[in-house]
């Protein structure tokens, strides 16, 4: 008896000791609560992101003052709505129950430290806050997910095209764009365009006697100068190009190297910009090349940007002469008709007082 008493204990010994060495050394087989955030980055905010993808692929994202800049592309700023936007979106990313608890399934579901098609590290200065690894999909704008610190994989509402591994991508396409009411004025095709603001309009005192309100005018006008004779300005073409020049969005960064494929020495368009304030901004317009894409130049950044072959072929026909000035109208004619009859007499009405000398026949 005592001789299995013994053995019994020592197989409890084993059993007990077995399974402390898995809890210590094998995958964590107890997840986390399905509905808590899939990582969390404490009380220092992100300021550094950098997105890896496959075959090497990698942008970095830094914050600089309140936006955010490609410090590999010479610091050209990126699109800050885009970066906020995939920074909520990641740290609002929810457990859901694991689908892999496992070290082996990580390369299965390309959520691996060798294999993945996106790899995430969201950083404050040079410490790493989180590293998120996205993976296959299972389904419709759904990835597969794990963090740096967890072997478990889950299945999360994100997409991998949110994040993308390119600088292009990450670009701010409006770099070039501004408030349409700080222009003033704009020099092409041998015309000077002034913009006048609108004068106020004084909707008077109302009944009970208060002061008038000044509302401003929500549109102003323009004026142009160089005009031939007989030519005055197109409101309407003047109002177009104005705003196509302040909505004016590149296609993509070229660097800042002068190329003599980009047609810069014969310009397609030529054409400078005055804002509030500011110093005349030249712009220089490539023409339309076979692949769709115009190359543009403009004296307020360093860069050589593409823009489509629509917004180059646009901007060209809103630029012309021919679009800003129009013939003026014709004079009206002077009126040369008999003075009109009294409309008393017409009718044989006296006015008061009057006397009627007409005989009245017998």
């Amino acid at each position: 008896m005592e001789k299995t008493i013994r053995i019994l204990s020592i197989v409890l010994v084993a059993q007990l000791l077995l399974a402390l060495g898995m809890s210590l050394t094998g995958p964590n087989l107890v997840a986390a609560h399905p509905n808590t955030p899939l990582f969390t980055l404490g009380d220092r905010p992100v300021d550094h992101l950098t997105i890896e993808g496959p075959d090497g692929a990698r942008v970095v994202l830094a914050k600089q003052g309140q936006g955010w800049v490609l410090p590999d592309n010479g610091d050209y700023p990126a699109d800050r709505t885009q970066v906020d936007t995939l920074l909520s979106r990641l740290e609002g990313l929810q457990r859901g129950l694991p689908v892999a608890t496992t070290r082996g399934a990580l390369k299965r579901f390309k959520v691996s430290d060798e294999s993945f098609e996106r790899r995430v590290l969201l950083a404050h200065g040079d410490d790493t806050l989180a590293t998120l690894y996205l993976g296959s999909s299972p389904g419709m704008h759904h990835v597969h997910a794990r963090t740096g610190k967890d072997d478990a994989v889950y299945s999360v509402d994100f997409a991998v095209y949110e994040a993308p591994d390119k600088a292009a991508d990450w670009e701010d396409k409006t770099v070039l764009s501004f408030p349409q009411d700080s222009l003033e004025r704009i020099d092409v095709a041998g015309l000077t365009l002034h913009r006048v603001p609108a004068a106020p309009v004084d909707k008077g005192a109302d009944k009970s006697g208060a002061n008038a309100e000044t509302r401003p005018a929500s549109t102003a006008s323009w004026q142009v100068d160089g005009a031939g004779q007989g030519e005055v300005i197109n409101p309407a073409g003047a109002r177009d190009l104005a705003g196509k020049l302040a909505r004016l969005r590149i296609g993509a960064v070229l660097g800042t190297g002068a190329k003599p494929e980009y047609g810069l020495d014969k310009p397609a368009l030529t054409l400078s910009v005055t804002r509030k304030g500011g110093e005349p901004l030249e712009y220089r317009l490539g023409p339309t090349g076979k692949e769709g894409y115009a190359v543009l130049k403009s004296s307020a950044r360093p860069e050589y940007f593409r823009v489509p072959g629509y917004t180059a072929d646009a901007l060209i026909k809103a630029a012309a002469r021919t679009q800003l000035v129009q013939a003026a109208p014709a004079a009206p004619a002077a009126a040369n008709t008999p003075s009109a009859e009294p409309e008393g007499n017409k009718s044989g009405n006296l006015g008061p007082g009057a006397t009627d000398h007409r005989q009245t026949s017998q």
